[in-house]
């Protein structure tokens, strides 16, 4: 069985790894042993935070652990939204063209820069909440607000696909959910609905996530 080591952006995504995409991959002969949460700030003491990200010497800083298993795969499941500028080779990568084909160049960048040979980057267009407005329905019915889903279809057809929705810093899919939900709780509903929604749906509706976790 081939082991995929895993790190993660924040609590939401490390849920989402273990509650659906584990149990998936494990289907297809992949074990995913539990995610590894980012550092953001260490303290002399001892422990320190996790969760999100600001610089490319925190990813670096927690990435390097899992590369030295020379016998596991390794990936991220890191947000295209916001990712830390200061990667070697950021703007070289974000040119022209289509978010996928940016996010794609990213990530080769990505690899490039950790020269890993069992590493292969994943950075979610444009973040982890995008997923949720594939299933406008599954949303709506989940909150029992009226009217939700029709506001998130809005949303997905203004973009043009859910893994588009990223129009600012008070418009990209998170900001969205918290001004629609107003209670939306990013490590409880943010999973849960994904689980509810499935795989496949998502999949479906937001191809850049539909090469990850195949």
């Amino acid at each position: 069985m081939t082991r995929l080591l895993m790190l993660v952006e924040g609590q939401s995504e490390e849920i989402f790894v273990k509650h659906t995409l584990a149990p998936h991959l494990a289907q297809r002969g992949v074990y995913v042993q539990p995610p590894i949460v980012l550092w953001t700030k260490r303290i002399p003491s001892g422990g320190g935070f996790r969760g999100g990200v600001s610089s490319w010497n925190q990813i670096l800083r927690s990435l390097r652990p899992l590369t030295d298993d020379s016998d596991a795969w390794v990936s991220t499941l890191l947000d295209f939204y916001g990712f830390p500028e200061d990667l070697p080779g950021y703007q070289e990568a974000l040119g022209a063209g289509h978010s996928r084909d940016k996010v794609a160049a990213l990530q080769e960048r990505f690899a490039a820069v950790i020269e890993h040979q069992r590493f292969i980057p994943f950075l979610a267009l444009h973040e982890f909440e995008a997923w949720l407005f594939s299933a406008p329905d599954t949303v709506e019915a989940h909150f029992g607000k009226i009217h939700l889903a029709d506001k998130l279809r809005n949303a997905v057809q203004e973009a043009g696909a859910p893994e588009q929705i990223n129009h600012g810093a008070t418009t990209h899919p998170k900001a969205q959910l918290h001004s629609l939900v107003g209670g939306y709780k990013e490590t409880s509903d943010g999973p849960t609905l994904l689980e509810k929604i499935g795989l496949a749906t998502v999949r479906a509706a937001c191809p850049h996530f539909g090469g990850f976790g195949t």
